[in-house]
């Protein structure tokens, strides 16, 4: 009798410990890099964790010498150029912010508008190439 009780206690300590587990790992590890006002360009998309970050309080007319940091979301990426490395941006400002793929926010080849208040993976066209961005009033 003793072991059965001894088993079943185990097995339950483990559904416990397994349950834990699958809770954490199905949360979302992304932490916000960004407060109002800003944008931030991420070094990896989401499904890479997204990696070094980008703060913007600005319009960037040429992302060229500005390089990527490590941040709340990891260091991959930190020291890379942000001239076509972004793949993921997170917009915390008051309005849209524009990526586009080439520099002087001209949209003739591609461009992509991050609504407020939302995190998105670059479209294939601008992933790797992004050469400028743009805060649009809201």
């Amino acid at each position: 009798m003793a072991i059965r009780k001894f088993i079943s206690a185990a097995l339950v300590a483990g559904t416990v410990v397994t349950a834990g587990l699958a809770s954490a790992g199905s949360a979302s590890a992304f932490t916000a890099d960004c407060q109002g006002g800003q944008v931030c360009l991420y070094y990896n998309s989401s499904a890479h964790g997204y990696g070094a970050v980008y703060v913007e309080n600005t319009s960037i007319e040429n992302y060229a010498g500005l390089t990527f940091k490590a941040g709340k979301n990891g260091s991959s990426g930190a020291g890379v150029a942000v001239k076509n490395n972004a793949a993921a941006v997170d917009n915390h400002w008051y309005g849209t912010f524009n990526v586009f793929y080439n520099s002087g926010w001209d949209c003739s080849v591609a461009c992509q508008a991050i609504p407020m208040n939302s995190r998105r993976d670059l479209n294939s066209q601008l992933k790797n190439n992004n050469a400028s961005g743009e805060f649009v009033g809201p």
